[in-house]
C-alpha cells in the first residue's frame, strides 16, 4: 500500500538535547492534525521522501519536538536540520484551511496564476488565505464570494479577486 505524503508539516530547525530530538518548526501554530503519528516522511520536497518511524511528537505553539526510532544521538539529529517533514494530507482534520497551505491559486475567468498559499489567517473573525505572488502577497477572504473552486486533487484554488484585494 503507498501513501501520498503531500502536505508540508514543518521542517527540522535543529537538534534538541543529546538523545536525537528535534526541534521542528511547524508551519502554522494554527495546524491541525492527528497528533499520534507514526511516520513521517522527511525529504527536500514532496517528490523525493523517505518515510521515519515516530518514537513521539509534543506540539509547543508553532513548534514540535519530534523524535524518531533510529535517530539516537545528537549527530545524527544534527544531519536532518533543514529537512523537511511531510504527512499524507488525508492526516488533516479537515475543518481547518491550513490543509490548503502549498496549494496554487489562479483568479476566475481567465484562469491567471496568481501565487501559492503560504500561510492561512485564522486570527480575525473571517478566515483568509494568504497567497505569495511574484512581488507581494494576496490575503483573500475564506467565503464562497471569493472561493470559487476547491480542487484538492490538483491541489488548486479558484478564486474571484475584486479591485483592492492585489495589494498585501
Amino acid at each position: 500500500m503507498s501513501i501520498e505524503a503531500n502536505f508540508p508539516l514543518g521542517f527540522v530547525k535543529k537538534s534538541r538535547g543529546l538523545k536525537g530530538e528535534l526541534l521542528v518548526s511547524l508551519i502554522s501554530a494554527n495546524i491541525e492534525f492527528e497528533k499520534r503519528l507514526r511516520t513521517v516522511w522527511l525529504g527536500d520536497s514532496a517528490s523525493h521522501l523517505h518515510p521515519w518511524n515516530v518514537e513521539y511528537l509534543r506540539i509547543q505553539g508553532s513548534s514540535a519536538f519530534l523524535k524518531l526510532n533510529d535517530v539516537n544521538s545528537r549527530e545524527e539529529a544534527d544531519y536532518l536540520k533543514g529537512i523537511n517533514i511531510f504527512i499524507p494530507d488525508s492526516w488533516m482534520t479537515h475543518d481547518s484551511p491550513v490543509q490548503f497551505i502549498g496549494y496554487q491559486v489562479y483568479s476566475e475567468p481567465d484562469y491567471k496564476y496568481i501565487g501559492k498559499v503560504y500561510e492561512v489567517d485564522n486570527s480575525a473573525p473571517q478566515k483568509r488565505l494568504i497567497v505569495k505572488t511574484e512581488s507581494e502577497e494576496v490575503i483573500i477572504p475564506l467565503v464562497d464570494e471569493f472561493i470559487r473552486l476547491i480542487d484538492t486533487r490538483k491541489r488548486q484554488i479558484q478564486v474571484t479577486l475584486i479591485d483592492g484585494m492585489d495589494q498585501g
